[in-house]
């Protein structure tokens, strides 16, 4: 089953073709992470879902500063919260 992104409103899932300067990438919930899964679900105004480990939020979500590239990898940052939504 390919990556799709659960947030509201968002369609994008992978493989869909983007110019390279808007590369996308998804990103799992912090599942593990209670206090920020909670800041996760708050940001995207479902605070009564709850998320599988199969679910993931594309990086349209998350502003520039949530990434850090290492080897020309970006990376999501341990503490990033998503904060873009329509």
């Amino acid at each position: 089953m390919p990556k799709s992104c659960r947030a509201p409103h968002c369609s994008n899932a992978a493989g869909q073709a983007r110019p390279p300067a808007r590369r996308l990438s998804f990103y799992k919930f912090p599942l593990q992470d209670a206090a920020r899964l909670r800041q996760w679900l708050a940001q995207m105004r479902r605070e009564n879902w709850v998320p599988t480990r199969h679910q993931h939020l594309c990086s349209d979500h998350f502003e520039p500063s949530c990434f850090q590239y290492r080897w020309g990898v970006r990376y999501l940052r341990p503490d990033a919260v998503p904060t873009i939504f329509s």
